[in-house]
């Protein structure tokens, strides 16, 4: 008996000293509340209400407090507006205070929702009930949370703008353009209750993609550009960052697919799209998907040298013989004699009909010289525009040898050896 006894007081004493620790944060919380409500707070009172509710959101009795939630959130909202206050009047404020308070009081806004749940009761005090018997929940901040945080929607954009251009705060430029891009798109509130459409909330998308791309994190980055792209912000500049970060995860059907995507909207203007997509196939040896897309876009556009030139490498690389491609060659360097992939490639050709024929008994050494003497203007421009070709340089010190030219040689092996 006096054992249970004993047993019996401690449970109770465990019990009083857990309502305690309630009711002295619920205290806590509602001396914060008062603390707010004193429209002559400065930013410091603010700072110190924060400091001060902290506990009620780490004690174990009520760290689940839809209230200490929501009253934490408020706080760090109404410090974000007095700081937009004293800046609308030309005073100085602290900005990084200030924007990080924004974001700091959506998080606890939103973990504030998701706690906020009230069993109603009947003036007994006893839980009422639904049809099957369930216990029937109420909200009770939900509708303030979800007005301050629509109201300040905009704001988010404004912050992302500070972080990104004023502070260099990469990380928090992603987080703010994160929630003012998601937010009209979850069930806070009905999307009619944001003034902005869709395309413009991609432009913001492609922004904090930016920001992920400036924290090297190439999966955020990538997941924001191909939401602009879905919201209908779709320019050139949001392909190629997302082509770049699907490259480098190595998501190759995605990135094919960005290309493609990419290609339709703006090949005409950039004819990197049509050469990644024709290196790629002839990277898989799918050369006849190959030649449909390099003979599709020649027929659209015939007068892009580019398109010439990758059509000679396919035929060399489909029939293993570069000879059948010299009309093709010939074709870019007629529409553009700068180009300096096709000087390569006709550079190339009669490089290696040099060297064919050099390892012909029957042909004679002038044509051998006069092979190579061919091969030699085209290397050569090739290698003026791209000194780190290394292939380019190899074929001309060759040719240099056999035409005898030991000064170019020699400037080449010191090129080299530098």
């Amino acid at each position: 008996m006096i054992k249970n006894t004993a047993t019996a007081i401690i449970i109770l004493g465990i019990l009083i000293g857990a309502s305690c620790q309630i009711e002295a944060q619920k205290r806590l919380v509602e001396q914060v509340k008062q603390d707010i409500n004193n429209m002559s707070l400065t930013v410091d009172n603010y700072k110190d209400a924060i400091k001060k509710i902290e506990p009620a959101l780490t004690n174990e009795e009520t760290k689940d407090d839809a209230e200490a939630w929501f009253t934490a959130g408020e706080i760090n909202f109404r410090l974000y507006d007095k700081c937009l206050k004293l800046k609308s009047i030309g005073q100085s404020v602290d900005e990084t205070l200030m924007y990080s308070s924004l974001i700091t009081g959506y998080d606890k806004m939103i973990y504030a929702l998701k706690v906020d749940s009230v069993v109603e009761r009947n003036k007994h005090g006893e839980p009422k009930t639904d049809k099957n018997g369930k216990p029937k929940i109420k909200t009770k901040f939900s509708k303030k949370i979800v007005d301050i945080l629509t109201k300040h929607h905009d704001d988010f954009r404004l912050a992302g703008s500070v972080f990104y251009v004023n502070l260099k705060n990469y990380e928090n430029a992603y987080k703010a353009w994160d929630i003012y891009t998601s937010m009209p798109f979850t069930n806070i509130a009905k999307r009619g209750k944001y003034q902005v459409d869709n395309a413009s909330i991609g432009k913001y998308c492609y922004m904090k993609g930016v920001a992920a791309k400036m924290t090297n994190d190439n999966n955020k980055a990538l997941d924001s550009f191909l939401r602009a792209i879905e919201l209908g912000y779709d320019t050139k500049d949001v392909f190629d960052f997302a082509i770049s970060c699907a490259e480098t995860e190595e998501k190759d059907s995605l990135l094919v697919d960005l290309v493609k995507q990419a290609y339709s909207h703006y090949g005409k203007d950039d004819p990197k799209y049509i050469t990644f997509l024709i290196n790629h196939a002839i990277t898989s040896k799918k050369y006849d998907d190959a030649t449909k897309i390099i003979d599709m876009a020649i027929k659209e556009y015939p007068d892009n040298a580019e398109y010439y030139d990758l059509k000679g490498v396919l035929v060399e690389s489909s029939t293993g013989n570069i000879e059948n491609s010299y009309e093709y060659f010939r074709k870019c360097l007629e529409i553009n004699p700068d180009h300096i992939n096709g000087n390569f490639d006709m550079g190339r050709y009669f490089y290696n009909l040099a060297l064919k024929a050099e390892s012909d008994p029957n042909a004679s050494k002038e044509d051998i010289l006069q092979k190579f003497a061919k091969a030699k203007p085209y290397l050569e421009k090739a290698y003026k525009a791209r000194p780190t070709s290394t292939a380019a340089r190899d074929a001309l010190k060759n040719i240099y040898y056999h035409l005898g030219d030991a000064d170019k040689l020699e400037q080449l092996e010191n090129e080299a050896a530098n």
